[in-house]
């Protein structure tokens, strides 16, 4: 199984130059080394025989390969048949890694500075990062959608010249890198990942209710305990703490976006007693829900006052 291209995000990738070409009967794509920007290429129609240190690719319509910026790469040899394919230079300007195949669909482990939080949800008015995986070499899911987007960057670099039109370039280059993950699917995803996500996904929906491993397991048709190892090899907690950190999360953004009372807060996100809601907060933020909205709220002067 190919590799995969996994990156931390953010920074986003930097979309560099593109284009499309024709290489005839006999032709081949240019042998390169250590180029310094990613390549991605997708035939439209035709194939393209390019190998990489030593793996060797057999680029058909409807594919990608993705060619790396620190390796040797040539052509096996020529084109069969006149062959159209479409180009594209870009950076990752973060940390990146190479994950084998195998490796991906069996242990699904991701960048090692990936934290449990921001798998649970996103910190108030906070940034957190998030990893992307690239299959290095696929059989695209919508793959003239891809090409339209393509085509689409290619035409707009007449005017490049232009700030507005780079930064119309980079936002169809994102819709580029989601398609392209969302090609790494095909392949499944790993088990455990599978199952960590769908348990995942289901607390995120039910995270107001009471809690059953049971309930859980029947949800998504897989054992209570099983679940409970893929969530730990995963998001490195078990269930019920995974939910516990999504319910003070939710209470976050309430504590900060309404003015509803504690009480009333531990009621929405799923805690029977208010009391035992701040003692969890507490523990987790290191200081109470009264004091963690406090921090945030300005005593706006009484205007009539005089200074």
């Amino acid at each position: 199984m190919p590799p995969f291209i996994e990156f931390i995000a953010p920074p986003l990738p930097h979309y560099i130059v593109s284009g499309s070409a024709v290489i005839p009967v006999g032709g081949k794509h240019p042998s390169r080394q250590n180029i310094g920007a990613f390549d991605l290429l997708v035939v439209e129609h035709g194939r393209l025989f390019i190998g990489e240190e030593d793996r060797h690719y057999e680029v058909t319509a409807g594919h990608a390969l993705i060619l790396r910026p620190d390796c040797y790469h040539y052509a096996l040899e020529g084109c069969r048949e006149d062959t159209l394919h479409h180009w594209l230079h870009f950076q990752l300007m973060g940390d990146w890694r190479i994950i084998e195949g195998e490796e991906y669909r069996h242990c699904g482990c991701s960048l090692p500075d990936r934290d449990m939080l921001s798998a649970i949800s996103l910190p108030p008015f906070t940034a957190t990062s998030y990893t992307v995986p690239l299959p290095q070499y696929a059989k695209l899911t919508q793959p003239q959608k891809i090409i339209t987007l393509l085509n689409e960057l290619t035409d707009l670099n007449r005017d490049i010249h232009l700030d507005s039109v780079r930064l119309r370039q980079q936002a169809l280059f994102q819709n580029v890198i989601v398609e392209l993950s969302a090609s790494s699917t095909q392949a499944g995803l790993p088990p455990q990942s599978a199952c960590a996500e769908k348990a995942a996904s289901y607390l995120r929906e039910h995270y107001d209710e009471p809690f059953s491993a049971q309930k859980l397991g029947e949800s998504i048709n897989f054992h209570p305990v099983y679940i409970a190892r893929c969530m730990q090899k995963v998001f490195g907690c078990s269930p019920a703490v995974y939910l516990q950190r999504l319910r003070i999360e939710q209470a976050k953004l309430l504590l900060l976006q309404t003015d509803l009372t504690i009480e009333r807060i531990a009621e929405q996100v799923g805690f029977n007693q208010a009391a035992y809601f701040t003692a969890c907060f507490s523990k987790i933020e290191g200081m109470s829900p009264r004091k963690y909205r406090q921090r945030f709220i300005w005593n706006q002067p009484d205007p009539s006052e005089t200074f």
